[in-house]
C-alpha cells in the first residue's frame, strides 16, 4: 500500500497557486500573483472573511448587563439557574457553594452522571453530549466552533458558491457581479452544512441545529438580505442535532441526518412532509452522501456500523468498519466506487461496485464483502514538515481525476490523482501550502469548471483561496473524464 513518502515537499515560505499541465507552481506570498501561471479564475469572488466583519450573536446574557445585580437568597438563586441555564449548571453551581451537605450531595449527582455519561458513550450514544460538542466532532470542516468558516457549497451549474460562517450567516457569491445576498434568520443557529438544490438556479438547503431552511434566492433581485417569507423551514420532533443533508440528483428529494436521531428523514420540501427511513445499527446518523447518479447514497451512524443504500427501492446492504466510525466519503462520477475514511485509521478505504445489481444481492460470493485499503495516510515527516494523520474530509473532483484530503491536525491540502485501469488506484499529486500561519479549514471542488479542477479552500485566516488544476490538451482531459464516467 502507498504512502504519504511519495510526495514532495513544498517550497519553504511559498504559497501553492496552481497546477498547469502537472507542473505545480508557488511564489512567496507577498508576490504571489495567480494570472502569472493561468488566468482561468479570472472574475472569480474575492473572498476574504475576518473576524470584524462577522455579525455579532446576540445571547441571553446580553440584556443582563442592563440590570443592576441584587442580593438574593442562595436557593432562590439556585432555582433561577435552573429555569435559565438547565440543572446540569444548577448542580455546577451547587457543588461549589460553602454549604457543606448541599455540596456535597451535588458533587455525588455530579459524579454519578459523569459514570452514566462514559458507558452511554462507550456504547455509541450522543444523547448526553452538548450540541455543539457532537457537531463540531462530526464536522467536516476543521475546528467548526471556533473557526470562522462553517461550511461550503458550490452550485451544481454556474460559478456560485455558499460559504456559512460562525455568525450563523451564509453568504452568497457569484462570478461576475459584487452583490453577496446574506441568509440570516433566528431559527437558523449552528449552521452544519449548505446544499444547493440540483436543476434549480436560486435554492439552497441549509442544515441548522433543529431545522433545515431552504431559502430562495432570486437572481435577479438587488436584495442583499432576503426576508425569511423567502423560505421553508423544515422541522421534526427529535430530529437534531442536523448534522448532514443532500438533495438526490432531481432536486425532489432532500435527505437529513441527525446524530440523535436514528432515523434519516426524506423531505417533499413543497409540502414541508418527511418519510423515514430507519435501520439499527446506531443511535443517530453522522453523514450521508448521495452517488451523483442518485442510484445509491451512503449513510454513517456513530458507531462502526455504515449503510448503502439503492434508492429505488430503498433496501440498504450493511456494513462495520474495523474501529471508530465513518468520518467521510465521496463517490466516484460513475457511482460506482465509494471511498471512505474512518475516525480511528490513518487510511483511505474503497468499495467498488462493478455491477450495480450485484450490490445487494443476497449470494454472498457475488456481493462485495471487504473495503480494499488503498493508500496509508499515517503522519510522516517530509523534510521538515509533517503530512497526514487522521482524516477530517476529502471530495472527490466532478471528472474523477483528482481526490483531495483535508486532515485533522496538518497544516497542508493533500491532492491525489484517480487511476481506474486495470482497477482504481490513488497515486500522490501535490501538496497544497497556505501562508505560515494559516491552516486549512474545510475544501470542495467546483462543479461545473470545465478547464480540469479547481478545489477550493477555507484557511484559518479567513481567505478562501481557488487552486485550479489546468490541463492544456482538453482532448486528453475529456479522454480521462470519459473513463471516469463509465468505469
Amino acid at each position: 500500500m502507498k504512502n504519504l513518502f511519495d510526495f514532495t515537499a513544498p517550497p519553504d515560505n511559498e504559497i501553492t497557486l496552481c497546477e498547469v499541465d502537472g507542473r505545480v507552481h508557488s511564489m512567496n506570498i507577498e508576490f504571489a500573483n495567480l494570472n502569472i501561471f493561468t488566468n482561468v479564475v479570472d472574475g472569480y469572488p474575492s473572498i476574504h472573511i475576518t473576524r470584524e466583519s462577522l455579525h455579532p450573536i446576540r445571547t441571553g446574557e446580553d440584556a443582563k448587563e442592563l440590570f443592576i445585580p441584587v442580593d438574593v437568597p442562595f436557593t432562590k438563586h439556585l432555582v433561577q439557574i435552573f429555569y435559565e441555564q438547565g440543572y446540569m449548571e444548577a448542580l455546577n453551581v451547587a457543588a461549589n457553594n460553602q454549604q457543606f451537605i448541599l455540596s456535597k450531595v451535588a458533587q455525588g449527582v455530579l459524579q454519578m452522571i459523569d459514570m452514566i455519561n462514559k458507558v452511554r458513550l462507550f456504547w455509541g450514544s450522543t444523547d448526553l453530549q452538548s450540541t455543539v460538542s457532537i457537531m463540531s466532532t462530526v464536522s467536516q470542516t476543521r475546528n467548526w466552533p471556533n473557526g470562522i468558516f462553517r461550511c461550503i457549497a458550490w452550485h451544481f451549474d454556474q460559478t456560485k458558491l455558499a460559504v456559512g460562517t460562525s455568525d450563523d450567516v451564509v453568504r452568497i457569491y457569484s462570478k461576475g457581479t459584487n452583490l453577496v445576498p446574506i441568509l440570516r434568520c433566528r431559527q437558523q443557529r449552528n449552521i452544519s452544512m449548505v446544499s444547493w438544490r440540483p436543476l434549480c438556479d436560486s435554492e439552497i438547503a441549509v442544515a441548522c441545529e433543529t431545522c433545515i431552511i431552504v431559502w430562495t434566492i432570486d437572481p435577479n433581485s438587488v436584495v442583499t438580505r432576503p426576508s425569511v417569507s423567502n423560505a421553508i423551514i423544515l422541522t421534526e420532533n427529535n430530529h437534531a442535532p442536523i448534522v448532514s443533508i443532500g438533495w438526490n440528483q432531481h432536486g425532489n428529494i432532500l435527505a437529513s441526518a441527525a446524530a440523535n436521531d436514528q432515523k434519516i428523514l426524506m423531505w417533499d420540501v413543497e409540502m414541508t412532509r418527511s418519510t423515514a427511513i430507519k435501520r439499527p445499527g446506531g443511535r443517530g446518523n453522522m453523514f450521508l452522501k448521495w452517488s451523483l447518479r442518485g442510484d445509491k447514497m451512503f449513510s454513517a451512524t456513530n458507531s462502526v456500523v455504515f449503510r448503502v443504500w439503492e434508492t429505488f427501492k430503498w433496501q440498504s446492504e450493511k456494513w462495520n468498519t474495523l474501529s471508530g466510525r465513518v468520518q467521510t466519503a465521496c463517490w466516484s462520477p460513475c457511482g460506482q466506487i465509494i471511498l471512505f475514511a474512518t475516525t480511528e485509521e490513518s487510511v483511505i478505504y474503497a468499495l467498488s461496485f462493478s455491477q450495480t445489481e450485484l450490490i445487494f444481492t443476497k449470494d454472498t460470493n457475488t456481493s462485495p464483502n471487504i473495503a480494499i485499503p488503498l493508500f496509508d495516510v499515517t503522519e510522516v515527516d517530509l523534510d521538515g514538515i509533517v503530512v497526514g494523520g487522521l482524516i477530517q474530509s476529502m471530495d472527490w473532483d466532478p471528472t474523477g481525476n483528482h481526490l483531495a484530503v483535508l486532515f485533522r491536525d496538518s497544516n497542508y491540502v493533500t491532492i491525489f490523482t484517480i487511476t481506474f485501469l486495470p482497477a482504481v488506484q490513488i497515486n500522490a499529486s501535490c501538496l497544497v501550502a497556505g501562508a505560515p500561519e494559516e491552516t486549512p479549514c474545510m475544501i470542495a471542488f467546483q462543479k461545473n469548471f470545465k478547464q480540469g479542477a479547481c478545489l477550493s479552500i477555507g484557511w484559518s485566516s479567513g481567505r478562501l483561496q481557488y487552486f485550479p488544476i489546468v490541463y492544456s490538451d482538453t482532448s486528453a482531459s475529456n479522454v480521462i473524464r470519459s473513463i471516469a464516467n463509465t468505469y
